[in-house]
């Protein structure tokens, strides 16, 4: 008897694994027929992943019985539960619709806390995430070369555009107009996965990091996504900064911060003076502040965006995580949800202290992408925002003191 129960005590919990390779194969599925009925009116994307959640949850339900989570991991997981309390509130208010698995959101994290992973198996969701989005990358670019799935289409504009100002060396050869689309919607949504895929593998170094190096990288030179070069170059100095083994770690740590602020710096001041200039930015970004004075605290809603009127009705988003949910929602949606997030970084940061940086450089990767576009609509479970609890789920677990990473962890993690 205590041979088993000390064999099921051991047992990986592979819940969140399940999850973070159902939540990729979600937006693949709406990728493939947008929003297209399937059952009762709803989309296959919202149908697999109430299957997904089910059979997580059966996984989880097998996790023998464990500590909760840690203070810092249970305080970023009420923060968390709160923001999408005040999203929910916020949604109701501005008349905003939202699919059905948003009833899913609270019950994660709820899972998460009762039975928080190990750091190795939460380390195995992230590699889990990124053999998923992985796949769907080369299985999406290899049909369009068959001929079996169409490239989506672009207007012509802005494939004019995209050829005369970025750098796209295969893309004439590889018979793609413009900038690669890719199966997450857009190319910077595309572009920051590749990102993500270079922070992971270096970060998490493995016999199969070369796989997701390799295909990050190429993402994004048929993408060519400046913010998401920018995410990549982010996490890599991040690791850097807090390398404890290998050539910099030999480096005096306060010259690698300066150096590492410096290198960033002057890498955002290139990126700006690409030819590409802000691509309007400098445009959307002043019209949303100003949409969101005309209603502060609650924002207008995306409701508001869609009546708005003149640019912000035109493009529809900021074109900026931090300045759309200041527009849509307000003080308190952006309070909220950012005062979780700010937790998440603190936790990722005494992690980061401890000898593992890898959450750290994966969260600090999503939030320079969040520059450019807005990845989260914060209410159902996403892509973007599956790989940010993720993130700070390991940092967290790593911290509770009866799960401390030792030295063959931290080998093992990178």
């Amino acid at each position: 008897m205590k041979t088993t129960e000390l064999s099921r005590s051991q047992l990986p919990s592979v819940y969140l694994s399940v999850l973070s390779v159902g939540i990729v194969l979600s937006q693949f599925a709406n990728y493939l027929w947008f929003e297209e009925p399937l059952y009762r009116g709803q989309s296959a994307n919202i149908l697999l992943f109430f299957v997904v959640f089910a059979v997580s949850f059966m996984a989880w339900l097998r996790v023998p019985a464990r500590e909760r989570a840690g203070a810092w991991l249970t305080s970023f997981l009420i923060l968390m539960s709160i923001a999408w309390l005040a999203h929910l509130i916020l949604y109701r208010i501005h008349g905003d619709a939202f699919n059905y698995t948003a009833l899913l959101y609270v019950p994660i994290l709820l899972m998460i806390w009762w039975k928080p992973p190990t750091v190795r198996d939460a380390w195995s969701s992230i590699f889990a995430f990124a053999w998923a989005v992985t796949l769907i990358l080369i299985v999406t670019r290899v049909l369009e070369m068959l001929g079996i799935l169409a490239i989506k289409a672009q207007a012509q504009f802005v494939i004019d555009f995209d050829e005369a100002r970025y750098f796209l060396p295969f893309n004439d050869l590889m018979g793609i107009e413009g900038r690669w689309p890719g199966p997450f919607g857009h190319n910077g949504d595309t572009a920051m996965m590749g990102a993500f895929l270079i922070v992971i593998a270096i970060a998490h170094r493995t016999k199969s990091s070369w796989v997701f190096l390799s295909v990050g990288v190429f993402t994004l030179l048929i993408t060519s996504g400046r913010a998401s070069i920018g995410a990549a170059a982010t996490g890599i100095v991040i690791l850097v900064m807090f390398a404890r083994e290998g050539f910099f770690a030999k480096v005096p740590q306060s010259v690698r911060f300066v150096g590492g602020l410096l290198v960033l710096a002057a890498g955002a001041v290139f990126m700006y003076m690409w030819q590409a200039g802000a691509t309007g930015r400098n445009a959307f970004w002043p019209a949303f502040l100003e949409l969101w004075r005309t209603s502060p605290i609650v924002g207008v809603g995306s409701s508001g965006v869609s009546v708005s009127g003149g640019i912000t009705q035109e493009f529809g988003h900021a074109h900026n995580l931090y300045i759309d949910e200041l527009a849509r929602y307000g003080l308190i949606g952006f309070l909220t949800q950012f005062a979780a997030i700010a937790l998440g970084v603190a936790i990722a940061i005494l992690a980061a202290r401890r000898g593992l940086a890898g959450p750290l450089a994966i969260i600090a990767a999503y939030l320079v992408t969040g520059i450019t576009e807005p990845r989260n609509q914060w209410m159902s479970p996403s892509v973007t925002g599956m790989l940010l609890i993720l993130a700070v789920v390991t940092a967290g677990v790593s911290l509770h003191r009866s799960q401390q990473p030792n030295k063959q962890v931290l080998e093992l993690v990178g």
